[in-house]
């Protein structure tokens, strides 16, 4: 009989411990034609718990808590596996509910998979994007031509094409990694075919899919009939939790894709109803309030609006994470950036101070992000004309990214290198802003080719810098080559374009190369009438400038 008590109470004993325990597993993101799989070796620390938690085979672990009683919370605060990040970057600090029956589920992609699925997405909308453009461009130079729209008319739509397009072009690499980091797992059918037709430019089809799904009004009051009822109820079944929480991510993803659509297609009032109704679904994320403040900065350069945005962000940033925290040092960073766009360069400066204060306590000043800090800091220090903290702010985070970032070919680096070349020719040091420059371009064309934006900057300030020391045929050959390169990204009329041609004239002048001066003014005088219109008051300078070219040399 004794035996059989003691038995007893050992199984009781087993249960109880099994019941104590967390499981949990890790496994990939789940991609079309790429299951999701276990990942072993994955080291997990939770705050909690003392020891190191490390994923087994089929990515599963599980670990005690002693005290923990179903439903008490745990941190995680820290996932890592070398070549892997976490999909879910909220993970880290995030509580969770301590149970035995709901295993904890982490979420990672290898850096590889991560790289080869965001190029493929970048790809496809860089694609559609310059599409769009060219079509778009063509129909405005046709109502021109058939005068439909007057110059002032096209002028006008022409600016706005092309900021909304650069301001587009811009987002693409962040909305590409967004939607590379879509799990597909447990989505729908329909969600995952909206998902791959986003992902392959297929807006039009997406739209529709969306649509299809009925009116957003008529399932936002589902939502809140649900949600009264949930909170008037005692007692709710767990499917009804879980109706709620699927139904409200399914809205937030339809409201991001719309979103999405919007921005490719230059519908930026549409734009931004969606985001607001994304921010309303869940104003108390402090991560979702940032990712809106980020697009309002970015895309519709609403400074003010993406500033209050940002600090909503952080206040709840802080209360979840603590005001000194790599998550609270991000916002910083950003809010320092919108001051920059404010031109308030000193409370730029302030918040930049801010979030460099903050990584040095919580990360350290080893990283990328400390690195773009230092650089953020220096280009202010530049616009103050305060070469000696710029060139101090920059070489540290030129250095930093040389430790901490392994691909060479990122564009921080030229980056670097550009803004040094900037400070060094502010200083007089010709010879080190000529390397830096050199550096720059190097890269630039390497990444990038000859045709783009920031080759034709490193073209452009070389040939400046070149006609500085008064070697005027190596300028000659570098402007010539921005403005070749300008031309293929922007088109005959552009500002860059203007500008170009501008030094090019200067250079001429020097050289007392009249008649090549005069045909450069001229030009410039062309492309003000396109891009700014007859009677703008930048047009009218340069026309009287021809003039009285003409009449000088007519003299001579």
């Amino acid at each position: 009989m004794l035996k059989k008590v003691l038995w007893i109470i050992v199984g009781l004993c087993i249960c109880l411990s099994a019941m104590a325990q967390q499981q949990g597993i890790v496994r990939t993101l789940e991609r079309p034609g790429k299951p999701s799989t276990g990942i072993e070796g994955v080291s997990i620390n939770v705050l909690e718990y003392a020891n190191s938690i490390v994923s087994k085979k089929g990515g599963k672990f599980s670990f005690t808590i002693h005290g923990k009683r179903q439903g008490d919370s745990f941190t995680v605060t820290r996932v890592q596996k070398k070549g892997y990040i976490l999909v879910d970057k909220q993970l880290k600090g995030r509580r969770f509910a301590y149970s035995s029956s709901v295993p904890l589920e982490i979420v990672m992609i290898t850096n590889q998979q991560l790289e080869n699925d965001k190029k493929q997405i970048e790809d496809k909308a860089y694609g559609r994007a310059k599409r769009d453009y060219d079509q778009k461009l063509a129909t405005l130079q046709h109502q021109l031509k058939m005068t439909s729209i007057s110059e002032q008319e096209y002028r006008a739509k022409y600016e706005e094409l092309n900021a909304n397009y650069n301001s587009y072009i811009q987002l693409i690499d962040e909305m590409a990694e967004r939607y590379a980091l879509t799990d597909y797992k447990g989505m729908s059918d329909k969600n995952k075919e909206i998902q791959a037709s986003i992902e392959d430019a297929d807006l039009e089809h997406a739209d529709s899919l969306i649509n299809a799904k009925g009116g957003f009004d008529k399932r936002e009051q589902e939502l809140r009939d649900k949600r009264e009822l949930m909170e008037k109820s005692e007692h709710l079944s767990q499917q009804l939790k879980k109706d709620i929480e699927i139904e409200t991510e399914d809205l937030m993803r339809d409201y991001s894709n719309k979103l999405t659509i919007n921005t490719a297609n230059y519908r930026n009032d549409s734009a931004a109803y969606y985001l607001e109704r994304i921010v309303a679904l869940d104003s108390t994320n402090g991560y979702l309030l940032f990712s809106a403040a980020r697009f309002i900065d970015s895309y519709l350069t609403d400074y003010p609006l993406a500033l209050s945005y940002y600090r909503r962000a952080l206040g709840l940033i802080q209360e979840q994470y603590g005001e000194v925290s790599e998550e609270s040092g991000q916002v910083s960073e950003f809010i320092g950036l919108t001051y920059d766009h404010l031109g308030d360069l000193n409370q730029s400066l302030e918040w930049h101070h801010k979030a460099l204060d903050i990584f040095k306590q919580t990360v350290g000043l080893d990283n990328a992000d400390a690195a773009l800090v230092y650089t953020h800091i220096g280009r202010i220090y530049t616009k103050q004309d305060s070469t000696d903290k710029a060139l101090e702010y920059t070489l540290k985070g030129l250095d930093i990214r040389k430790r901490a970032i392994e691909d060479q070919d990122d564009p921080c680096f030229s980056q670097s290198y550009n803004n040094l070349g900037v400070i060094y020719s502010m200083m007089g040091d010709n010879e080190k802003a000529m390397e830096s420059h050199m550096k720059a371009l190097e890269q630039r064309e390497r990444v990038l080719g000859t045709n783009a934006e920031g080759t034709a900057l490193s073209y452009l300030n070389i040939g400046a810098l070149y006609s500085r020391i008064e070697d005027f045929d190596n300028s000659l050959i570098y402007l010539q080559k921005a403005l070749d390169s300008y031309r293929a990204v922007f088109g005959p009329a552009h500002p860059n374009t203007i500008q170009t041609l501008q030094h090019m004239a200067a250079v001429y002048h020097h050289m007392q190369e009249y008649g090549k001066m005069m045909d450069c003014y001229r030009e410039i005088l062309s492309c003000c009438e396109k891009f700014y219109g007859p009677d703008h008051r930048q047009t009218q300078e340069y026309r009287n400038i021809v003039t009285k070219l003409e009449e000088t040399l007519k003299q001579q």
